[in-house]
């Protein structure tokens, strides 16, 4: 009852915020006006971003099986894709909620381990955490005044606070040392004990299958494949942003270096804790134009396009693919693990 009532009020609480954001930037903009401006822009180009989105939705799920494979999974694409599209639908409903969801939905559809998928996509996430921070890099090279004037404007308040408030984080960092610790000495020495009970046993089951999934990557077959896919994700992301500045008056003198910064507060916005990006990544992504000349209305109206398509499509491939995942028999993977 109380993990119910607390995973509620986080999600309540995250809602808040989305909607906070997206009110906040769009209460002075007349919706008829937003409509007019979406008709007037050129579909043919946001159709495109689409197509791309979807392709690096597919590659993302072709990069998922080559981190399976070294488990003795052997999955279909077609159907990794589902699972994928499925977990960015439940990201509209609970932010990080589609790490989850996806590997539940490859148990139901191949008898994958849910531990084992888990820590194939926390290495996934790595993997894209430091193509962003490569890509923050070489953003900060080509377009460092910018940026600079950006990121101080926004986190100078934040850092100050920091400052004062040092002496207090590092003691609770310390404590949380400490702490961790001594929970690890006293597992260790209990540890015989601890393994005559059932839960315990099940939980280090758990965390070994989580690390096998992690380390994964080391036994990859091809790891050329695997960074390719990984390029071609990347590639993908920018583009499906960079096409739509041609879709609208406003926007379609930009020229590269807008699209790369874009990209980087786009990821940012995405990977805020609230249902879909929404709000952060319409901030984020408007204040990046505002950097180019782009007046402040033209560039929450770009974002509102952007974001919108692009949910619009996740909303229906990821249901269908919810659908699909529901009716197509289950498969029984060949898996070297299957009596684990």
């Amino acid at each position: 009852m109380r993990k119910g009532l607390q995973s509620f009020l986080k999600y309540t609480f995250s809602l808040a915020i989305a909607v906070f954001l997206f009110w906040y930037l769009y209460k002075d903009i007349d919706f008829n006006d937003m409509v007019a401006r979406f008709r007037e822009a050129n579909l043919n180009w946001i159709y495109l971003s689409i197509a791309l989105a979807m392709v690096s939705h597919l590659l993302r799920a072709w990069r998922w099986n080559m981190l399976l494979e070294p488990m003795g999974y052997n999955l279909k694409t077609s159907r990794t894709f589902l699972a994928v599209m499925v977990g960015y639908l439940a990201n509209f409903v609970v932010p990080r909620m589609g790490e989850v969801s996806r590997c539940g939905i490859l148990k139901k559809t191949d008898d994958v381990s849910v531990s084992r998928a888990f820590g194939s996509v926390v290495t996934e996430r790595v993997f894209d955490m430091l193509c962003l921070l490569a890509i923050i890099a070489f953003t900060l090279v080509i377009e460092f005044r910018r940026l600079n004037d950006f990121f101080l404007d926004l986190f100078l308040d934040k850092a100050t606070g920091l400052e004062e408030n040092f002496l207090t984080l590092t003691a609770i960092g310390i404590t949380f040392l400490v702490g961790a610790i001594v929970i690890f000495f006293l597992l260790k020495r209990n540890q015989a004990f601890l393994r005559k009970n059932k839960y315990y046993n099940k939980l280090t089951a758990f965390l070994r299958q989580l690390v096998e999934g992690i380390t994964s990557v080391r036994k990859l077959k091809s790891p050329l494949l695997f960074w390719t896919a990984t390029l071609g994700i990347w590639v993908c992301y920018f583009f499906m942003t960079y096409v739509v500045f041609f879709s609208m008056e406003s926007t379609a003198n930009l020229g590269y270096s807008a699209g790369f910064i874009l990209l980087v507060l786009g990821g940012i916005g995405m990977a805020a804790p609230v249902q879909g990006g929404i709000g952060a990544f319409h901030y984020l992504v408007g204040a990046g134009l505002l950097l180019y000349g782009v007046p402040e209305k033209e560039g929450i109206i770009f974002a509102f396009v952007l974001h919108t398509t692009n949910s619009i499509a996740i909303i229906a491939v990821g249901s269908l693919s919810l659908f699909l995942s529901m009716i197509i028999p289950k498969r029984k993977s060949n898996q070297a693990y299957a009596n684990s």
